[in-house]
């Protein structure tokens, strides 16, 4: 570990890229503590922002969404603009599904689409939340058109930064810009959870016994919550390998074969099926929260509340159903087999063609079953965890579910970024131009 630090900081490039990401997530961070002139504060405290669709976009930005700061939204319109285009992309649109073809000169007509359509989301979603909030709660001091127009221009403005400083991260900065900035907000939020816990779980005023007792609960707490960090790193990097020969001479009497294997992650769809999932069911529930109470929508948000019976089973099978929707969206077994026949490629003891893309998509299959099986219990620990064990009723959410994911998968994710960097720069010395 010492050694990986000297290496970082040793390379002049590498160091002034770390420097250069730690300053982008500092202005972030910055940026998310300013509440948006003109908001009132106090009813904002008061709100629900940590509830349904509204807490999920408030964990994604560290609390941003709470205090209805100038990044209050964060990238979310970005990662949704970047889900619709991606979806599209599926033979939906066929302009899309030809710029897929094209490579990187696709790719950048892509990614202006997608900024485009950030930029409308950023609008919607923007108003919606100020109108729905100043509705309920009356954050705004004075609800007239021009402090709407104001405080969405704002949300709009530091949505549209943020993705800048997550494209700025990438190109200049050690890479994952995005997923920086969501680890960078989560993470900002654990010393809390954890400090709110412990006052929860240790009194120092009702005698010697009960404070040693819960101290001992604490510790069992920091306990379990590293248990769950180290399960998840196990499962994130877990892969599947599947051995791919490629014939290296075209010549038939000295044909040779090189072997290499194609990983498939055991967890390939990520957190976002966690996230879908907790999204489609809150959705509706926010929706009715500003609606008039009644008999239809109480049984409405008990039906689709994950933290009763019903609610519950349905929130864990729309996690295994989007894993396997999205693994088979990130990994087309077509494209691949097609892409292993035109290069001479093939899976030993499997025919080309049809028979190479049932196999792949059969071994795709079945480490999604292990992989959606790891995703309900990270998810079903936040929600269980209160029900067994009382004491930890107030910091549930700090134990597992999808913010470790993501922190443990970015945190993976830029050591091996940072990896790629140092080694690239130690074989630099042996190419000479």
């Amino acid at each position: 570990m010492l050694n990986f630090f000297k290496n970082v900081f040793k390379k002049g490039e590498l160091r002034r890229r770390i420097i250069f990401t730690l300053g982008m997530l500092f202005v972030f961070r910055l940026g998310a503590a300013i509440t948006i002139p003109s908001i009132n504060a106090d009813a904002i405290a008061a709100s629900a922002a940590n509830s349904g669709i509204l807490g999920i976009m408030n964990m994604l930005g560290g609390g941003m969404l709470e205090r209805f700061s100038i990044f209050s939204l964060g990238i979310s319109p970005y990662i949704t603009a970047s889900i619709i285009i991606e979806l599209l992309s599926m033979d939906v649109i066929p302009v899309l599904a030809q710029w897929q073809k094209e490579g990187n000169t696709g790719k950048k007509k892509k990614d202006r689409v997608t900024r485009y359509v950030t930029l409308v989301l950023a609008a919607i979603q923007g108003g919606s939340l100020t109108y729905a909030f100043d509705n309920m709660y009356g954050i705004l001091g004075s609800s007239s058109l021009w402090n709407y127009a104001y405080v969405v221009l704002v949300m709009i403005a530091g949505s549209m930064l943020a993705m800048w400083m997550g494209d700025q991260i990438t190109q200049k900065g050690v890479g994952n810009g995005t997923s920086l900035l969501i680890f960078t907000g989560i993470v900002a939020s654990l010393p809390t959870n954890f400090i709110t816990t412990f006052n929860n779980l240790v009194s120092f005023d009702k005698g010697t016994q009960t404070m040693i007792l819960g101290i001992l609960w604490y510790a069992l707490f920091v306990i379990v919550y590293l248990a769950i960090v180290i399960f998840v790193v196990f499962n994130e990097g877990a892969v599947r390998k599947i051995p791919i020969m490629y014939a290296t001479n075209s010549n038939p009497t000295m044909r040779t074969k090189d072997t290499t294997h194609m990983p498939i992650k055991i967890n390939s769809s990520g957190v976002l099926p966690v996230i879908f999932a907790a999204s489609v069911l809150a959705a509706p529930r926010t929706i009715i929260s500003f609606m008039d109470s009644n008999n239809i929508t109480r049984t409405i948000d008990t039906i689709l509340n994950y933290q009763e019976p019903f609610g519950f089973c349905l929130y864990l099978l729309m996690i295994v159903l989007f894993a396997f929707f999205y693994s088979n969206l990130q990994i087309d077994a077509h494209k691949i087999s097609n892409d292993l026949k035109k290069n001479g490629g093939s899976i030993p003891g499997v025919r080309t063609g049809l028979d190479t893309e049932k196999f792949i998509s059969t071994v795709l299959n079945r480490v999604t079953v292990v992989g959606s099986i790891f995703l309900v219990i990270v998810a079903a620990i936040p929600i269980i965890t209160p029900v067994i064990w009382s004491q930890t009723s107030n910091a549930a959410l700090t134990l597992g579910g999808t913010g470790l994911i993501i922190i443990t998968g970015v945190a993976l994710e830029t050591t091996r970024q940072i990896k790629t960097l140092i080694t690239r720069k130690e074989y630099h010395g042996y190419i000479r131009k």
